[in-house]
This record gives C-alpha cells, sequence and structure tokens, in this order.
C-alpha cells in the first residue's frame, strides 16, 4: 500500500536532506541570504529512500560491486563539476548524506583558491582518512563476537568512500595535511601506554597528524575548553579561506538522533553552538574568511521521530542554531 506524500507528514516524506532543510529552515536561510541552488543528481538506489522499482539493486553485493567500480569518486567528480559551474562566484553550502561528497566541493575550491589557500575544519567523532581494513581490523580485535572476526565483509575494499575520503585528499595533494583540522574525534588514540605501538589503527591514525594534520579530540571537552580551542584555531588556520564540514555524528545523541553513525554521544547542544561560535570569531578576527561549509551524514529514516521514551529528535533546529551561529 502507498501513500500520496501530501497526506503524509512533510518530513517523513522528504526524500533527501535538500527537501527537509530547505522546508524546515526556510526563515533561517531567508534571513541569512541562502539561496537554493538545487539538488546534486545521483542514481536513486542511492538515495536514502530509493525507489520501489530500485529494489533489486538495493543489496550489498550491489554496493560492493559499485564501490570496486570506483563510480562513488565519479560522481564526487561529477560533483566538483557542478559546483564549479553552478555555484561559484557564491559560497557553496551543501546538505548531504554520504560524507565523502565533501571531497567534490573542496576539490572545487581548491581549483579556485589554490591548495595553499584553503583551510578545512571537520567536526566529526571518526577520522576518516583510515583504510576501511585497518579500522575493521580494530573492531575484530576489540570484539568479543566471534563472527566479527569474519571483517571485512565480502565485497567490501578500501577504494573511496565515506571513511577514507580526506585520505585521497591529502594523498592527492588537494588539501595540505598542515591545512586539515578536526575537532570532536572520538577515535583519536589513547595513550600509548594502554595502545601499543603494533596497533595498526593507531599507526596510520598518528601517521597522518605527523604529516601534520591538526586534532582536538572528543575528550577534551570533558575539561575547560573555550580558550584552548580558540587558542588551537588561531595556531592552525593559517589560510585565506576556510571550509568547515560538519558530520552530523559529532552531536550523537546529545543534539542529533538523525545522524548516519550513532556509536557513541557526541558534543552537546551547548558544545557544538560553541565550536561554530569560535570558528566565526576567530575568522572575523583574523585575515580568513569561510569560503564553504557543508552539513552531512544525515539519517533521513529518523529525522524528526519520538522516541518511545519520550525524547524528540531536534537535529533541524540544531542545525539551524548552527548555521546562525557559523555565519
Amino acid at each position: 500500500m502507498a501513500a500520496e506524500p501530501a497526506e503524509m507528514d512533510w518530513l517523513a516524506a522528504c526524500l533527501d536532506p535538500y527537501d527537509a532543510v530547505t522546508k524546515g529552515l526556510a526563515v533561517i536561510l531567508k534571513e541569512k541570504s541562502i539561496e537554493m541552488a538545487g539538488k546534486f543528481p545521483v542514481p536513486s538506489w542511492l538515495w536514502p529512500k530509493p525507489m520501489p522499482s530500485d529494489l533489486p539493486l538495493v543489496n550489498a553485493a550491489n554496493m560492493g560491486t559499485f564501490f570496486d567500480s570506483g563510480y562513488l569518486l565519479e560522481i564526487v567528480k561529477q560533483l566538483q563539476s557542478f559546483v564549479a559551474n553552478n555555484i561559484f562566484p557564491d559560497i557553496p553550502i551543501m546538505a548531504g548524506i554520504d560524507h565523502s561528497a565533501t571531497a567534490g566541493v573542496i576539490s572545487a575550491l581548491a581549483e579556485r583558491y589554490g591548495t595553499e589557500k584553503l583551510t578545512v575544519v571537520a567536526l566529526d567523532q571518526h577520522f576518516d582518512a583510515i583504510p576501511l581494513s585497518v579500522r575493521l581490523e580494530g573492531i575484530s580485535q576489540a570484539s568479543s563476537n566471534p563472527t566479527a572476526r569474519l571483517f571485512p565483509p565480502v565485497g567490501f575494499t578500501d577504494n573511496f568512500s565515506c571513511g577514507n575520503f580526506w585520505a585521497y585528499l591529502v594523498d592527492k595533494g588537494i588539501v595540505l595535511p598542515e591545512n586539515l583540522i578536526f575537532i570532536g574525534v572520538a577515535d583519536y588514540p589513547p595513550d600509548r601506554k594502554t595502545d601499543p605501538e603494533g596497533n595498526s589503527f593507531r599507526q596510520s591514525y598518528l601517521s597522518f597528524e605527523e604529516r601534520g594534520c591538526s586534532f582536538f579530540p572528543l575528550r577534551l571537552f570533558n575539561e575547560p575548553y573555550r580558550d584552548r580551542l580558540t587558542q588551537f584555531l588561531r595556531e592552525k588556520i593559517k589560510s585565506d579561506n576556510v571550509y568547515v564540514s560538519l558530520d552530523l555524528d559529532v552531536a550523537a545523541y546529545a543534539g542529533t538522533c538523525a545522524a548516519r553513525y550513532m556509536d557513541r554521544p557526541g558534543l552537546s547542544r551547548e558544545k557544538l553552538l560553541d565550536v561554530a561560535g569560535t570558528i566565526a570569531e576567530v575568522c572575523r578576527r583574523g585575515r580568513f574568511k569561510i569560503a564553504g561549509l557543508d552539513i552531512m551524514e544525515f539519517n533521513m529514516h529518523f529525522l524528526g521521530i519520538k522516541t518511545p521514551d519520550g525524547i524528540e529528535d531536534e537535529t533541524l533546529a540544531l542545525v539551524g542554531d548552527y548555521i546562525t551561529a557559523l555565519t
């Protein structure tokens, strides 16, 4: 049985974040003079809510083939062209699902401004530069479940994906590692005494730090952080243009119920807005400007839900306040 979208709650009927953000935050977007540039097209079977006719394609085997073929990277390159041809000279603002799409916007900005003049600040619980095989190896070693040791799953490789796109941008020279800043990462390796040198996840992670990437881990928000964060950003942002990328899982549970990966609680609403306001203030006081931003990893299936214990998802309200604080 199917129902007409007009007869359903508008939020439940939204097919993607673009619809939800443009409808739910219309007043804020108008106040900020943010104009809608339209959707970047992707195959319907990759939508968060695929078409009924896409059912034969929605399975693990086909997704594995999709990654193995390199088609995801091709889509990201098409997005790069979309931004260059349809957004510039305006400032790009993207709302989306898969965080790897950020690579397309950043590539367009790097080409426009020059690699040396672009800094990227990513708010994310996960450092998406680790090969899938390395990340899953750590999960299987830490798990007491024997089936966890069957990773990596058949059909999935270390090809370009949302879990390693930062490595692609660094290795291709699109983003300089010293211009790549991560805030709120929860998977930052613990002290060496509790995490041996032989840990491949740790080695892979810290190799990027040695190359110049900077990290302000989630655990630092458990102590007085405002002055430290301000100083951190002042020291690390050295270019003329700043791109800010928000993965909604950085506020998982505490601020949102509608992020794709909800493996641990993240920043509170207050702390996330603190970060946005601090970035904005540092930019205003410096020689740089916000050249673009995105809000990624929406889970459209949980957007606006109310849990059995009465907790209501406030993702859209959080996004609205975040945009206000950042701009």
